[in-house]
């Protein structure tokens, strides 16, 4: 058997400064693959991931647990001389720090770039902002839903004859997430070519824009606005959500090729030879004529008889799966993306595992979500403070 190699990123130090969910999200991938995250909160102000939720297991949110894992966490108040000591000793030893503040706070601080980088010339310093580190917004108070506000997302999901509505997921927040650790990962490919550190600078503004690259490139030519279609398509008919007599199917009809055997499944063969419905580009044009149609065929059998029919004519479909039966999908299994961890105080819960697998050193979950400064002294010690000053540190509130 080949001995395990040891994890992509392990041997790197990385100082999360983050809430909730797009910071953590790239300190948690960053852990699952090996490196040594050290997630730094304020005592008074920790988190929010901790506690946002109602749901808890043994005192501990259930985002922090899933987030937070692998981590190491401590606490130092970064607003005394003496804590912003600590954090620079820490950062002269960091690979990586990754930043959520809202815009000017770091500086305000003393922790940003600038006054961390001739400290550290080889740091990687990527700040994690809602909406980008210029322009009239750049120190705005932000989160997901303001991101797909203004981000367009909003205006594009929905019901033609409702309002906007804010995507179910998080989706500003987790694209930022994975732009960020795409970004340090970058930096420090670059790193190792120069043995210069760099900024790296990530919005979750800028991921919103990233996630209309198609339907942007659009616009950019017509100067006409998508709207709203529900789970439709503005190219493609059939391609939505369709109420089948038990439940929701999602169906596409992308080919050409597919629509008279799609025709003949659900059984109005007439469709195929009607000249408003024979092309893709008829389909879209007389989408009202078509839709409605459709609308009725579906009603007439389960979800499963219609997979089973739909399937093997290669017509795109799939349950509309609500949770419960999304982690319960025979392909949901198979993924193996859900999976157990212990804690020793929430005990063994079901969580998220690493979405990027690597044949020779995958990403593993090791370590539970810490405590609020669990592992203060631990760190300390690792920088050099001897037992004194760590107590000496403490009894002021510093640590």
């Amino acid at each position: 058997m080949d001995t395990p190699s040891p994890p992509p990123l392990e041997g790197l130090r990385v100082l999360e400064l983050a809430h909730l969910i797009a910071g953590p999200i790239c300190g948690m991938y960053l852990a699952d693959m090996g490196a040594d995250v050290v997630k730094v909160e304020s005592r008074d102000a920790p988190d929010a991931g901790r506690t946002v939720y109602r749901a808890f297991r043994g005192g501990e949110g259930v985002l922090h647990l899933t987030v937070n894992r692998n981590k190491r966490a401590m606490c130092v108040d970064l607003r005394q001389a003496q804590g912003l000591a600590v954090f620079y000793r820490l950062a002269e030893r960091a690979d990586v720090i990754v930043e959520a503040f809202r815009g000017g706070a770091a500086e305000r601080l003393g922790i940003d770039y600038a006054s961390l980088r001739a400290a550290n010339p080889r740091l990687i310093y990527c700040s994690l902002s809602a909406f980008g580190p210029g322009g009239p917004w750049h120190d705005k108070p932000g989160l997901d839903a303001l991101a797909q506000a203004l981000g367009g997302v909003m205006a594009i999901t929905g019901e033609p004859d409702g309002g906007p509505v804010l995507c179910g997921a998080p989706v500003a927040d987790t694209i930022g997430g994975l732009l960020a650790t795409q970004g340090i990962l970058t930096a420090l490919l670059a790193r190792q070519r120069s043995g210069q550190g760099q900024r790296v600078d990530v919005s979750l503004l800028d991921g919103m824009l990233l996630a209309h690259t198609a339907r942007l490139s659009v616009f950019h030519e017509t100067g006409e606005e998508p709207g709203r279609r529900g789970s439709g398509h503005p190219e493609i008919v059939p391609y939505q959500a369709f109420r089948a007599k038990d439940d929701w199917i999602f169906v596409a009809v992308w080919k050409d090729a597919t629509w008279r055997p799609f025709c003949e499944i659900i059984g109005r063969p007439g469709l195929a030879d009607d000249p408003r419905f024979g092309t893709r580009e008829a389909r879209v044009a007389n989408r009202a004529a078509l839709v409605p149609v459709l609308v009725e065929v579906f009603v007439d059998k389960n979800v499963d008889e219609w997979m089973e029919a739909l399937e093997p004519a290669d017509v795109l479909c799939a349950p509309v799966a609500g949770y419960a039966q999304m982690i319960a999908h025979p392909q949901v299994v198979a993924s193996r993306m859900i999976v157990e961890q212990d804690h020793p105080r929430a005990g063994r819960f079901k969580t998220i595992a690493t979405p990027v697998r690597f044949e020779k050193t995958p990403g593993t979950i090791r370590t539970p979500a810490p405590a609020l400064g669990e592992h203060t002294r631990e760190v300390l010690r690792e920088i050099g403070y001897a037992e004194g000053e760590i107590e000496a540190l403490g009894a002021r509130g510093i640590v």
